[in-house]
């Protein structure tokens, strides 16, 4: 899932993903509120979820998201199956220490995001 609201980045990451592992479904989202409903409606334990979230969105940010995610009983239930990995333009030092404290933030990547810091987020999640 790519959650940004830059519609380039998301063009240019969903064309990444399918250079790397054409194999892989990518639904993208606006805001944070949009994938949230999303993955109450459709969450299945058997599938695997890699989130690449954006912290400034409008709605619903990245981190309102995380928060969210984090509370939902079948998300802490299910936590082997769901990874986030933030992709941001934040230079708030705040936001990385943030994200590194929290568990189901598997990493932080500045943007513009490179193809290599890609394999790196679908290699980690066996894409």
């Amino acid at each position: 899932m790519l959650i940004d609201d830059d519609t380039v980045f998301t063009w240019l990451a969903h064309r990444m993903i399918v250079k790397l592992n054409d194999s892989l479904t990518v639904k993208t989202f606006v805001n944070g509120e949009d994938a949230f409903v999303f993955l109450k409606e459709r969450y299945a334990p058997k599938d695997s979820y890699l989130l690449i979230l954006d912290i400034n969105m409008p709605i619903m940010n990245g981190w309102e998201l995380v928060d969210a995610i984090a509370v939902t009983d079948t998300f802490a239930q299910n936590k082997d199956n769901l990874a986030i990995y933030i992709v941001s333009s934040s230079i708030d030092p705040k936001d990385k220490d943030k994200a590194g404290q929290l568990s189901i933030v598997k990493g932080y990547f500045g943007k513009p995001l490179e193809i290599d810091d890609m394999k790196l987020i679908l290699a980690s999640n066996g894409g």
